[in-house]
């Protein structure tokens, strides 16, 4: 190591050390704060996060050694771009390895906020040789979480309340047939990152229990590097490749304040955890490391929701409708449809990992017990009909010097093609810009797909994005992005093929290290049906939605910090309507082992101006509710360590409504101008 850059270094560590000093009296763990700030950048109000939460908390309990870090472990993180994973790697590779955490400092593209942002879940510590496993080891050093939880709205809802016999024989589907509380258990075990197993059962509200107790059961078992294994997955997984051209059921940002943030993070076969009742594989797969290459496999075999009829009197020959992924089975008609047809997908993948590029072949395929019935509505003329289906794509990622080019190119059985293709470029620390393409035709098919996107599916759909991210000076960041876009083909709602563009704004300023705050504009352009009475077939107007944030948090003191948001909404298409909304949290956290989470909001907005903020809530739940109507929402959170394996979590909500008389629609009917939820959860740690 040169004189020059050691004195660099001991001078960078001792401003470190000033700036560790603000850092060590924050709030730890910080995974609610940057969960409201994903949800923020991304306003993905209908994402599920239990898969990066639970990465966070396993960071946060066993830190990231940056020295012998992987590119798919800092990934995991969702907290660093590809060109900031490529500097740290090429720091290390050109200074050996790192001696102290307060070397970030020196990476190009680590500003003082990306630093704190990752602090509590990475380390820095000497590079030692992987040790061996035993039962023993296993058996005494493995870790153990139960964590158990109810809810229900307090209020009784139109589907809990008794009917009449007589109206209950014309009409089965007029109550649930469960009570209205929800039941949630999971059980998780790991040995450091080696061995993770779990078990998931949930009940949810209105649902009844079954026969075998609980509606939902998961389970899953993962092993990690055991030899030329690189995971042995079985029990309920996921599957991640390429850029979700064909496979994805993870987490990802898409667009969002992160305008480099736009590749997804290619995470292979992964253990599933969350309760969603869809979006997971069951069976088992691996992934096996020969040298450059990494191989893997995967079948699943489970039987999930569809409604079906019948097209056939004489034969009552089954036809499936619709493929349902609501999870929900309360009433009678949608425990008929519970696990109606049998679901077979497997595939494989095969990457090429060189020094500064890699490529992947990947391949899908499903069937299911019964035929998809054709439908004769015009916007689903190019769906998937049949039972079965198979995809091929290749994926690519390649580095050159301050340039990342990556996608993916696939094909469906019938000959349909889908390609979106990317580049990040770091012109300078201070300035990056990211451009995707994308090209998706009507008839392309991928069921498990979930690539970049601006409609739900991998389908009918080209566009152009562009993003920005511009330090002009070091405390504030400037991010933006255009997105243009087009359908070449109906969609619901709207009879022609249209046109739509997204553009967003947003200035981030950090006035020291305990306050940070943004202002937000974002403008959607969308076409849609002309409403009213008309024949013939509907002509296309533009419906344009604008919205206006400023939201600041800061630090009181080591026990309080306060945040405000003030947003407005303007939506336009034959009129005009708009939407406000404002509230102020309030979060401490007292001597003992108690902090609390205090929100009060008031919102006066349409519905299609509708607004929608992140709460904090128990662990793994996520709760991003829509503020619409006039009135208040406030929630209270309390969080206690009654011992060192127990913690207690309790949450309580509450919406008034100033100009309703009735809340909710159909069985969530309730009498009245409010409605309450309570929540409570047991987290046992040992």
């Amino acid at each position: 190591m040169s004189k020059t850059l050691l004195i660099k270094r001991l001078i960078f560590i001792y401003s470190f050390l000033i700036l560790f000093h603000h850092w060590s009296h924050a709030q730890n763990p910080v995974i609610d704060d940057l969960i409201e700030q994903i949800v923020s950048k991304t306003g993905a109000e209908n994402a599920d996060f239990s898969t990066l939460v639970e990465d966070l908390n396993y960071y946060l309990e066993n830190p990231l050694n940056l020295n012998i870090a992987t590119t798919e472990e800092l990934e995991k993180l969702h907290l660093l771009d590809e060109i900031q994973i490529e500097n740290l790697h090429k720091y290390i590779r050109s200074v050996g390895q790192m001696q102290t955490i307060y070397e970030l400092q020196l990476i190009d593209g680590f500003s003082d906020k990306t630093i704190r942002d990752i602090l509590p879940f990475v380390r820095v510590a000497p590079v030692r040789s992987q040790e061996k496993i035993s039962m023993k080891k296993v058996v005494h050093r493995g870790k153990h979480l139960v964590l158990t939880e109810t809810r229900f709205v307090l209020q009784t809802q139109k589907g809990y309340q008794d009917v009449a016999d007589s109206i209950l024989f014309e009409k089965p589907n007029s109550v649930y047939q469960g009570n209205r509380f929800k039941f949630l258990n999971r059980y998780r075990f790991n040995y450091k990152d080696r061995i993770f197993a779990g078990i998931t059962a949930e009940k949810d509200p209105g649902e009844p229990f079954t026969n075998y107790g609980f509606d939902f059961y998961s389970a899953h078992l993962q092993l990690n590097n055991f030899g030329a294994f690189k995971n042995i997955t079985v029990g309920d997984y996921q599957v991640n490749f390429g850029q979700g051209l064909i496979a994805w059921s993870g987490f990802s940002l898409g667009k969002s304040s992160e305008t480099q943030n736009i590749r997804k993070k290619n995470q292979g076969l992964r253990r599933y955890t969350s309760t969603n009742e869809n979006l997971f594989m069951r069976g088992g797969g691996t992934t096996i490391n020969m040298g450059n290459f990494e191989i893997s496999g995967f079948y699943s075999n489970k039987n999930i929701d569809a409604n079906l009829t019948s097209t056939d009197t004489l034969t009552q020959e089954d036809v499936i409708t619709t493929i349902l992924n609501t999870g929900y089975h309360r009433t009678l008609a949608e425990i008929n449809d519970r696990k109606a047809i049998n679901e077979i997908v497997y595939g494989s993948n095969i990457t090429y990992k060189g020094k500064n590029y890699k490529l992947g072949a990947n391949y899908i395929a499903y069937q299911f017990s019964k035929n998809i019935e054709q439908s004769t509505k015009p916007y689903k003329l190019f769906d998937l009909t049949g039972n079965n289906n198979s995809n091929y794509s290749i994926d690519y990622q390649f580095f050159f010097q301050k340039f990342s080019f990556f996608g993916e190119t696939g094909m469906s059985a019938n000959g349909a093609v889908a390609t979106l293709n990317g580049l990040l470029l770091s012109i300078v620390p201070q300035l990056s810009l990211s451009v995707m393409q994308r090209y998706y035709q009507a008839e392309f098919h991928a069921l498990y797909g979930s690539s970049f996107a601006e409609g739900s599916k991998n389908s009918n759909e080209t566009g152009w994005y562009y993003g920005l991210t511009f330090h002009p000076v070091r405390n504030i960041q400037i991010s933006a992005y255009a997105d243009v876009y087009r359908f070449p083909w109906l969609r619901y709602g709207i009879s022609a093929p249209s046109y739509g563009n997204d553009y967003f704004l947003q200035i981030d300023y950090h006035a020291g290290y305990d306050v940070n705050m943004y202002f937000r504009w974002k403008n959607e352009t969308k076409m849609h049906n002309i409403s009213g009475d008309y024949i013939g077939i509907r002509p296309l107007e533009e419906q344009q939605k604008q919205y206006f944030r400023y939201h600041i948090a800061y630090r009181i003191n080591r026990h309080l910090s306060l945040r405000n948001r003030i947003e407005f909404s303007i939506f336009n298409a034959d009129s005009i309507e708009t939407g406000f909304m404002a509230y102020q949290d309030v979060n401490y956290s007292f001597n003992f082992p108690l902090s609390v989470n205090f929100r009060f909001a008031i919102f006066d907005a349409t519905y299609n101006a509708r607004l929608y903020a992140y709460e904090n809530d128990l662990l793994y739940n996520f709760s991003i509710p829509a503020y619409f109507n006039k009135g208040t929402r406030v929630y209270l959170m309390l969080k206690y360590k009654a011992a060192n394996f127990l913690n207690v979590y309790v949450r309580y909500a509450h919406y008034y409504y100033a100009d309703k008389n009735v809340i909710g629609s159909a069985l969530n009917e309730l009498d009245g101008n409010y409605i309450s939820e309570l929540k409570f959860q047991l987290k046992f740690r040992f």
